[in-house]
């Protein structure tokens, strides 16, 4: 009943992005990564970069319909940047139901060993572009909204 309360919110919000989304350009996995990890503040600890056919277990993501990826992970917090690019914009609108049940997961396991970490995850940002999807879970949102926003 939780994942499909989840799924129906997140539908709801996808078609009042999608009025709001017309125009900006997909993400680009290689470069917005670049550009997120490169804002200061963004990420208080170091990320690590996690190839694309390990990266799509944790995400529930069918590795096949994958076009691109730049998926990065912290070893000591919740943060993370993972960008997804498919063949279509149901393919996206897929994985980013997806990595809303990440987000949920993530949040049961930290809430007893890291609860200090729940703030960043209750605030992460999934967004889809066309046929690209973006997951970040920062430090700081305040950049993430400025990239998200130009």
């Amino acid at each position: 009943m939780k994942k499909l309360l989840s799924v129906m919110i997140l539908s709801l919000f996808c078609l009042s992005l999608a009025a709001c989304g017309q125009g900006k350009k997909e993400f680009s996995p290689a470069k917005d990564a670049a550009a997120l990890r490169d804002t200061e503040g963004v990420f208080a600890t170091a990320l690590t970069q996690i190839e694309q056919g390990t990266a799509c277990a944790p995400y529930g993501i069918e590795e096949s319909t994958v076009t691109g990826s730049a998926v990065f992970g912290s070893t000591s917090s919740a943060e993370e940047l993972a960008i997804f690019t498919f063949s279509s914009q149901e393919e996206a609108e897929t994985a980013q139901t997806q990595l809303q049940y990440r987000v949920e997961d993530r949040m049961e396991e930290l809430r007893n060993y890291q609860p200090q970490e729940l703030t960043k995850l209750e605030k992460a940002v999934i967004q889809v572009r066309g046929a690209s999807v973006l997951l970040v879970v920062a430090a700081d949102y305040g950049p993430v909204d400025t990239f998200l926003e130009g």
